[in-house]
């Protein structure tokens, strides 16, 4: 007897004639790379969140600002659930942070404190918990014990655009927040990822890093002007969005309340 196998498809992204539309009017334009249309996405997320946003090319590179961004360095330790995917650890080791895997809540699926606890060491500079599928823990304690031990709190919550928090919605909050919208996220940019946060001094160096730490290059491009003199203060990356990824996202973020 034959056997016929047939694949059986666990996501896909959901793209429909809006964002091809979206992404032919940049085509036409004839500049993809990073201008209005990331600009008009970060203002739009801006508007959904509350709180400026920083775009970048993914999530990973999202992570790895956030902890550049908060100022972990070479030996510099972090908690993170074990429970997680491995851009989490990778981004912490590009810094020459030490990632702390921590053990996870039986019900939630979120780092659990007790474990984080007996893991401390003077070394430690952050916690970064994941809200795994969606799932945000007791964010509360994490603060309350983030707080007790100087530590930032990075959250990873690849997961959880959209989530609600206690009535308040991921991202609308919080220390420095983190999310992906690579292709069967919440809402995709096709790749793409964002960094949330209040804290000035971070905003200025992720928003810096992500184009190869040049000062004020991105406000110079987002005005459509370039400069020949500048200066590099920092280590820095080509992690910015391009206008394709951003009318993706943007017209996503439309349609995301129908999803």
């Amino acid at each position: 007897m034959m056997m016929f196998m047939r694949n059986i498809r666990l996501s896909k992204s959901c793209i429909g004639k809006e964002e091809i539309d979206a992404v032919t009017d940049v085509l036409h334009r004839e500049y993809l790379g990073m201008g209005q249309d990331v600009h008009k996405f970060e203002d739009d997320l801006k508007d959904f969140f509350g709180r400026d946003v920083t775009l970048v090319n993914t999530g990973t590179a999202a992570l790895h600002l956030a902890v550049q961004g908060v100022g972990i360095k070479d030996g510099d330790e972090v908690l993170v659930q074990s429970l997680t995917y491995v851009a989490c650890f990778q981004a912490i080791r590009a810094t020459g942070g030490i990632p702390v895997a921590c053990d996870v809540d039986d019900d939630t699926l979120t780092i659990d404190l007790d474990d984080a606890e007996r893991k401390l060491t003077p070394k430690t500079k952050a916690i970064m918990p994941v809200h795994y599928a969606g799932q945000c823990g007791n964010l509360d304690a994490i603060y309350e014990f983030a707080k007790k031990h100087n530590l930032r709190v990075i959250e990873d919550a690849s997961h959880a655009f959209g989530t609600y928090y206690k009535g308040r919605l991921i991202g609308s909050f919080g220390d420095v927040v983190c999310i992906s919208m690579d292709g069967i996220k919440n809402i995709t940019s096709g790749e793409g990822g964002m960094i949330i946060t209040e804290d000035l001094d971070v905003q200025k160096i992720i928003k810096d890093a992500r184009l190869l730490s040049v000062q004020n290059d991105t406000d110079s491009r987002f005005k459509g002007t370039r400069t020949w003199v500048f200066d590099v203060n920092q280590p820095g990356w080509r992690y910015h969005m391009s206008n394709i990824m951003a009318a993706i996202g943007y017209t996503q973020l439309k349609k995301f309340p129908k999803f």
